[in-house]
């Protein structure tokens, strides 16, 4: 993530990660490998983990979640489906009444969305991919959130800013 950070509008600031990411209100769900039972030397190790916070966000309660990381070697297994379902559970429990997340745009979303290269990493197709399929969708905090096609609302080409991020939401039921 670190370098889809540097490449960002917002940049790699690691003393700001760490202190969102230890910030007394983060929590985390960590997934770690099991060791076999003949390497009782070996330590369980990190594979996949998410953070999160209970947040309000206009005015609703929601499970805002920071980061979802899953070690290259276990991608595509399903952890990350896993971990997005893990929230929603939670979120569930506490009442909460969606799931939010800032997501960077992939160079091929992008491409879709602009016809235009804009060197984007496309580390994130496979989890916007997943974002899709579990039913996220762009939130209206989003800053390039599609116009409610009231008269006046719509922003001029100048005006218009270019976003490499969107927000995403989920409703919980």
């Amino acid at each position: 993530m670190k370098d889809a950070y540097a490449r960002s509008s917002f940049g790699w600031k690691p003393v700001e990660k760490q202190a969102e990411l230890f910030h007394e209100l983060s929590r985390f769900i960590v997934v770690r490998n099991t060791p076999e039972v003949s390497s009782t030397s070996v330590p369980a190790t990190i594979v996949a983990y998410s953070m999160f916070r209970f947040e309000v966000e206009e005015r609703k309660d929601v499970v805002y979640c920071y980061e979802v990381q899953v070690h290259q070697q276990s991608r595509r297994s399903g952890l990350g489906g896993c971990l997005m379902k893990q929230l929603v559970s939670i979120g569930k429990r506490w009442k909460m009444q969606m799931i939010m997340l800032t997501v960077f745009k992939c160079r091929l979303c992008v491409l879709m969305l602009q016809a235009v290269n804009s060197g984007l990493s496309t580390a994130n197709v496979a989890a916007r991919s997943l974002y899709n399929a579990l039913g996220f969708e762009v939130d209206p905090t989003s800053p390039e959130y599609p116009d409610s096609g009231e008269e006046g609302s719509e922003w001029s080409d100048e005006e218009r800013e270019e976003y490499d991020y969107e927000i995403l939401s989920l409703p919980i039921d």
